[in-house]
């Protein structure tokens, strides 16, 4: 018999006619549905997501949709809706003027065109401002925006902010194509960052062992620009994003016992595999790891006794202060050993943290630091306002540094694709946006006015 073709399930006002040709020209359908409703509605809204013919979900929030989920009445059907929106892929869309408060006014833009020659928003006096999505979204109260916030985040929802709807549309139909391909990760891994080849090596051993020790037929692509690299993985239909974390933790586990040949066979053994088998892949993997590895060791060598150089240098008039055998400590402390650490993504199969927290003298500690992103992040040469940014992003990104740093450098990069560029620009206005009452002011509006000056404004 043969197998129907799965549906798109959208939810506001969000399909555009590249979304919908996408749609139906891989042979999906669509349904579309509104969350201006009764919450009856919403648990119908809920029985479509968890049809098991449902390929994702294309969900549009607006500033009425906010009070609606801070409703008590609603509050049941929400719960439900959300929780089967996360066990299927699905992107949440939502305006930045609805998604956090607009604190700034910018100048006066022209409108352009979307994808399909319609006016974004349908404006038609020629401007685009905050003062003008204000009057056209409604003022989200705080308490609302907040709650509605917290909300989503329990249930481990991200929002996908958007400016015009023709950013909307592009992000839209990139997840389209990429659940189509069922797309498992992405890593954008900016060049001259430490481990960038090393990471890039063993991520191609992984994908091999993904297939001789799992049988999981998994597709690697990815492109290179002259400023970074993308490695994405794409996995059969039914495997989850989930599932691939898991698979790479544990190849992870498995390379730190491939000196130990005994040990790496019976991890195989105890995954199925037979003995004779096991002891063949224990010895192809090891001979190829072992050379990454030890390619890894070097060059963090390298990279720390540079560092520690530099730093030695320019703390001259302080070593009476600061020994050098502590600032060796730091960065020691500071530099990863594993190219895992060398991607958000990856590094969250690593146990513990990249960079833990060193309680050491400030004032010096922070230069330390800064200095070992440098050299481990790669070096600044995007102009003055990206500069700005990424220093704003070492000082107030908290654990979510490397990530909001490999943003800023994939929306710097003119090679890297529109979708991913737009997604890395809004989560770079979350971030000022989330810390703007802990940037001064003059630098708050140049990072601003650079990261709207990108993909056109």
């Amino acid at each position: 018999m043969a197998t129907s073709p799965g549906f798109y399930l959208a939810v506001g006002s969000v399909l555009s006619e590249s979304v919908t040709t996408r749609i139906t020209t891989s042979g999906s359908k669509y349904v579309s549905k509104a969350l201006s409703s009764g919450p009856a509605n919403w648990r119908k809204i809920t029985e479509l997501l968890e049809r098991p013919d449902l390929t994702g979900a294309i969900v549009k929030l607006t500033g009425k949709d906010f009070e609606r989920l801070h409703q008590d009445r609603y509050r049941d059907a929400a719960a439900g809706l959300l929780n089967a929106l996360t066990k299927v892929p699905h992107i949440l869309l939502v305006h930045e003027a609805v998604a956090s408060a607009p604190g700034l006014e910018l100048p006066n833009e022209p409108l352009q065109e979307n994808d399909e020659g319609v006016v974004d928003d349908d404006w038609d006096d020629g401007s685009w401002n905050d003062r003008v999505a204000k009057a056209y979204f409604g003022t989200v109260p705080d308490e609302v925006r907040a709650h509605v916030q917290e909300l989503l985040a329990s249930h481990g929802l991200t929002m996908s902010t958007y400016k015009r709807n023709a950013e909307a549309s592009v992000l839209a139909a990139s997840f389209v194509d990429d659940s189509q391909g069922n797309l498992l990760f992405r890593i954008y891994v900016p060049s001259g960052r430490l481990y960038e080849d090393e990471l890039a090596k063993l991520l191609e051993l992984f994908h091999d062992w993904l297939g001789a020790v799992k049988h999981q037929t998994v597709r690697q692509e990815g492109y290179r620009t002259p400023s970074g690299r993308v490695i994405e993985f794409y996995g059969e239909p039914g495997t989850t994003a989930a599932e691939m974390s898991t698979e790479l933790q544990e190849f992870t586990a498995f390379l730190s016992v491939i000196d130990e040949p005994e040990a790496a066979e019976r991890m195989l053994n105890e995954m199925g595999l037979e003995p004779r088998r096991a002891r063949e892949l224990v010895a192809k993997y090891s001979k190829e790891a072992r050379r990454v590895l030890l390619d890894t060791k070097h060059e963090r060598d390298r990279r720390t006794l540079a560092i520690q150089q530099q730093l030695e240098s320019e703390l001259v008039d302080e070593l009476q202060a600061v020994p050098p055998a502590e600032i060796e400590r730091w960065v020691q402390e500071l530099v990863p050993h594993s190219p895992f650490a060398s991607s958000p993504y990856t590094q969250k199969t690593l146990p513990g943290s990249a960079f833990p927290q060193l309680v050491v003298q400030q004032q010096f500690f922070h230069h330390v630091e800064g200095v070992v992103a440098q050299n481990v992040n790669g070096s600044i040469t995007f102009g003055t306002p990206a500069d700005d940014l990424i220093k704003l992003i070492r000082e107030f990104g908290g654990d979510s540094m490397n990530a909001l740093e490999s943003d800023t450098r994939e929306l710097s990069d003119p090679g890297a694709p529109a979708p991913a560029r737009i997604g890395a620009r809004q989560r770079l206005k979350d971030f000022l946006v989330r810390n703007g009452n802990r940037i001064e002011g003059a630098a708050f509006a140049t990072v601003w006015k650079w990261l709207e000056g990108q993909l056109g404004g």
